[in-house]
């Protein structure tokens, strides 16, 4: 599921690339972020990490693995995150 929110935004990553990005994700640390606006009551909008409000301007990928539910984002130039919610607590963190 690709949802686009600017016509400016990067073409998302081939195939190895979002292999790749997904298995990192499992092993990195996890960080809690507060989820401010949500759209379609699903997919995360804009959020608070450290301090900064980001606003996510493209969904590149949606997957859940082991009760969890994991969002590739970009918020901007250079500014990729891969957030995950914890589908049972319904807390949200971001991989770093």
């Amino acid at each position: 599921m690709v949802q686009r929110i600017s016509a400016l935004a990067p073409a998302p990553a081939g195939l190895l690339g979002r292999v790749l990005s997904g298995l990192g994700a499992l092993w990195r640390r996890a960080e809690p972020v507060d989820v401010v606006d949500q759209r379609f009551n699903f997919l995360p909008h804009r959020f608070r990490w450290r301090g900064d409000l980001r606003r996510v301007r493209v969904v590149a990928r949606v997957w859940e693995r082991s009760g969890r539910r994991y969002f590739e984002v970009i918020c901007g130039p250079e500014q990729c995150f891969v957030l995950f919610q914890d589908v049972r607590l319904g807390t949200w963190h971001v991989s770093v």
